[in-house]
């Protein structure tokens, strides 16, 4: 007789038999909340039964962790909607020109320094002056008498003395014809999109400018 038939015949299993026990749960739901409250209402103490107000506190209670519940549930639901959103609104933008805030603008290898500047006035002589990032004036263009708005501007990188500029960052400066500095935009194509695990802080993959946020875009062309 082996150890399973010793066992058997004395009215024991092995372990290894035994049934694998079901996973504890250690949080209460609203259908354990109402099989609490039903079996303490069948086994309460006749002489001291429940009182109306500790009945409606307790019904309280459970109204209330379940709008909890129910509200955990529709703010997921809108978070995960809202993600979508933004995540289909961002991606319109791949292949299309943004405009920044023109720190530094970028003269690419083979093409132009392309930005704008939005003028709060007529501009009787609009001039552009582009330095180097040592601080050192590069070119001086001129544009003439400009309406109000968004003027547009492209600065292949020629210099005066008939030299080409190399490529790299460059800070463009604009005057109206009043003496004082207005700022600039740079402008730049949209690559790609990223975003973020949460949902939050979208950013772009400028050309040429690399990951910029997306509160950084002035304008959208």
């Amino acid at each position: 007789m082996n150890a399973a038939d010793t066992l058997a015949a004395a009215g024991l299993r092995s372990s290894d038999t035994l049934a694998p026990s079901k996973e504890r749960r250690t949080v209460l739901n609203q259908e354990d909340f109402m099989t609490l409250l039903s079996t303490q209402l069948k086994f309460q103490d006749p002489s001291k039964p429940m009182e109306a107000n500790e009945m409606v506190a307790q019904m309280a209670q459970l109204s209330m962790v379940a709008g909890v519940s129910d509200l955990k549930d529709q703010l997921s639901q809108l978070s995960q909607s809202l993600t979508s959103s933004r995540a289909s609104q961002a991606a319109q933008l791949v292949g299309r020109d943004v405009l920044l805030d023109g720190e530094a603008s970028l003269l690419p290898l083979g093409g132009p320094l392309t930005g704008a500047v939005n003028l709060p006035a007529d501009a009787a002589d609009l001039k552009l002056s582009i330095y180097d990032p040592a601080g050192r004036l590069m070119r001086q263009v001129t544009l003439g008498p400009q309406p109000a708005g968004l003027v547009r501007f492209a600065w292949d990188g020629s210099l005066a003395d008939g030299s080409n500029a190399a490529p790299g960052q460059y800070r463009v400066f604009a005057d109206p014809g009043t003496g004082q500095s207005v700022p600039t935009l740079a402008s730049a194509r949209v690559d790609s999109v990223l975003l973020g695990s949460d949902g939050q802080g979208v950013q772009l993959i400028l050309d040429g400018y690399g990951v910029t946020d997306l509160s950084a875009v002035k304008q959208v062309m």
